[in-house]
């Protein structure tokens, strides 16, 4: 039988926390290991998430007498990509800007590089509209919005995924 008292508010913020330290670890690691991007610690990544929110779902359902729904998980899930991947953007926004603001000045050379091989067959104003464009993508605030986006997109999936596997029948 369904409780409807269970509340996922306490266990999306336990577990959003959860999420937030991990991939703020992965951050700092990449960082302090000097490393833009690596395989390994990418795929620890994603499956260290997926067994965030995997765990927050199972949560909820123990404290929901066994019991769950399709709605809870997604909403268990959710709940936990919103509170970590604000958390997320928050750090991600300090560590771009004031920590680490050289690794997006050097993604913005590297497309400069590439612009500039195509500006070739652009006109003066689509030079310049690319440009404008190219600030505003390469900026930590649309890299830490994109980040609660990316949250929330893999948390849906995911909580669809393991809601579809731990539901109650």
């Amino acid at each position: 039988m369904e409780n409807e008292n269970t509340s996922i508010k306490p266990i999306a913020t336990n577990y959003g926390l959860y999420y937030a330290l991990f991939s703020i670890a992965v951050i700092v690691i990449l960082y302090v290991t000097n490393m833009q991007k690596n395989l390994v610690i990418g795929t620890i990544n994603v499956l260290g998430t997926v067994a965030v929110f995997v765990l927050a779902i199972i949560a909820y359902k123990k404290t929901n007498n066994n019991y769950l729904t399709l709605g809870q998980a997604l909403k268990v899930g959710l709940g936990t990509a919103a509170i970590g991947g604000i958390l997320i953007a928050l750090y991600t926004y300090l560590h771009y800007t004031y920590i680490q603001p050289e690794f997006i000045e050097a993604m913005r050379q590297v497309q400069i590089v590439e612009l500039q091989k195509q500006a070739e067959n652009m006109s003066s104003e689509d030079a310049d509209l690319a440009m404008k464009m190219l600030d505003f993508f390469s900026s930590a605030g649309f890299i830490s919005t994109v980040s609660i986006i990316g949250s929330l997109i893999f948390g849906l999936i995911v909580s669809l995924i393991a809601g579809l596997v731990l539901k109650s029948e």
